[in-house]
């Protein structure tokens, strides 16, 4: 059976469409927007007091889908699915070699900056991930925070089976597994330094009362990464999903045979049908995989959200913004072009934003983050600076020290730079610390030389600044001495791009 095909019959429509009459049919279009509502319906949503963002959040409120993903909050649902096939389905003897911005994402010391404007040593502390699955992320953790004992929990008896497995490959005693549910926590008798918990909050009843369990086992200055799916940027999954639920494809059991009918249909789509060019995206062989399939058109219990739903989940569990996880891509200027082309009235507002409303004016003008990808933490705990913190950079003193982040301190980077500097050619950066999002950074190779007392440890920007100053004693032009000054505010310049 095809579906598709103009000519189906009555008993294939009757299959695929339960909500049609044994006499005969409705019109398919009377059953397809018979469940849709363009509302939302989140008890979460808060509205936002400037003028400006309420006119779009108006506006957008007419258009919101987070009403049309089936309502299946079963945690045994949830559970069967990740039972029937472990997630990730990554081979168990694959190598781990998680993408340098993912490392950058999962060291602690990341986050732990931005809030406390310090850096920490990963080592000792302990780390936990609230709904590992087949454990691929816990191992990418404690690769990205070395020294730390990492404990990965998750719901799913059969995904803890496959991590234990992966992890027998590894022999790493810091890493271990338990079956456990997220309100369950407290049963480990201990307090975390760092929780992750990735790709799980939507999927759970109530994601106030999971960041809450968390927090109670979470150290005074802990911090959380979660993330929830938009609702905007993933609409047209949402879709996707409540067609399949009218054609009866979209339930508790869904497995294998869901899975191919869902590729059979989605196939059958000319590539000019909007569902189709929205959400069927090929790999280089022209197939979707099971996975894709599983986790986006048959995921159960998946809901969208969205940034004024992540502040108020976050007020209601009495935690406080750190940081976007990927905050480089979350930049509210580039939308409006360069300074000379942006409205003045744009110009003028912006500033007056606060950053919830500045991230809610991003995703509503460009939705392209699948995932609202956050870390948090106490509110009792005081931020080093305001907020968003990686725009209020402190000034740069001579006294000031200067630390390398953890996963720049390799012999391949030092060699790198060595290189660039004997060779007198620029050093691109971001090859071996790819932050999404995030500009090139491309640095003078005999500027970066000054760096490389960085590998023995900490120094002060006065001891960068007088080997800069014995590194390029002259001004290449005028043949003149640099000054302490001149040298200083190079160095500055370079601190402030890397």
């Amino acid at each position: 059976m095809v579906l598709g095909v103009i000519g189906l019959a009555t008993f294939a429509l009757s299959t695929f469409f339960p909500n049609l009459t044994a006499g005969g049919y409705r019109r398919i279009g009377d059953s397809l927007t018979a469940g849709i509502s363009y509302t939302i319906n989140s008890p979460y949503t808060i509205d936002c007091m400037n003028p400006l963002i309420d006119s779009f959040h108006a506006i957008v409120a007419q258009d919101q889908v987070d009403s049309m993903n089936p309502a299946i909050d079963s945690l045994d649902a949830i559970v069967h699915q990740y039972e029937a096939a472990p997630y990730p389905a990554t081979p168990i003897d694959q190598p781990l070699q998680p993408e340098p911005s993912r490392l950058y994402q999962q060291c602690m010391p990341t986050p732990y900056y931005l809030q406390h404007r310090r850096v920490v040593s990963s080592q000792g502390r302990t780390i936990l991930d609230v709904g590992c699955g087949s454990g691929l992320t816990t191992l990418t953790l404690a690769l990205a925070n070395p020294g730390a004992r990492v404990i990965g929990v998750d719901v799913s008896p059969a995904s803890i089976a496959v991590a234990q497995q992966r992890l027998s490959h590894l022999n790493d005693g810091q890493i271990e597994f338990h079956v456990l549910a997220a309100e369950e926590l407290p049963q480990l008798g201990q307090k975390f330094d760092y929780i992750n918990c990735d790709e799980v909050l939507y999927l759970l009843p109530d994601p106030v009362v999971a960041l809450q369990t968390m927090k109670a086992v979470l150290k005074p200055d802990g911090i959380i990464r979660a993330n929830l799916h938009s609702v905007i940027q993933r609409q047209h999954f949402y879709r996707a999903q409540k067609m399949f639920e009218l054609m009866g494809l979209f339930h508790e059991q869904a497995g294998e045979l869901e899975e191919n009918l869902v590729r059979e249909t989605m196939k059958a789509m000319p590539n000019w049908v909007d569902l189709k060019e929205k959400t069927w995206t090929p790999e280089a062989d022209g197939e979707v995989s099971d996975q894709v399939i599983r986790m986006n058109y048959l995921l159960q219990g998946d809901k969208g959200y969205t940034i004024p739903d992540l502040f108020a989940m976050l007020t209601a569990a009495d935690l406080h913004l750190i940081e976007m996880v990927n905050w480089q891509q979350w930049n509210l200027k580039p939308l409006f072009g360069s300074s000379e082309e942006m409205p003045a009235f744009i110009g003028l507002s912006l500033p007056t934003l606060s950053y919830a409303q500045q991230l809610q004016l991003f995703e509503l003008i460009h939705p392209i983050h699948r995932l609202l990808d956050f870390w948090c933490t106490h509110t009792e705990v005081q931020a080093a600076a305001p907020m968003p913190f990686h725009q209020n950079l402190p000034d740069i003193h001579a006294s000031d020290r200067v630390y390398l982040h953890p996963h720049l301190q390799t012999a391949t980077v030092r060699e790198a730079i060595e290189q660039a500097a004997e060779r007198n050619r620029p050093l691109m950066m971001d090859q071996f610390l790819e932050i999404l999002g995030a500009r090139t950074i491309e640095i003078d190779g005999n500027l970066a030389a000054c760096l490389l007392p960085l590998w023995q440890g900490p120094q002060t920007v006065e001891v960068i600044t007088r080997r800069w100053q014995q590194i390029r004693s002259l001004h290449p032009c005028t043949l003149e001495p640099v000054s302490q000054q001149q040298a200083f505010q190079d160095v500055t310049d370079l601190l402030s791009v890397t």
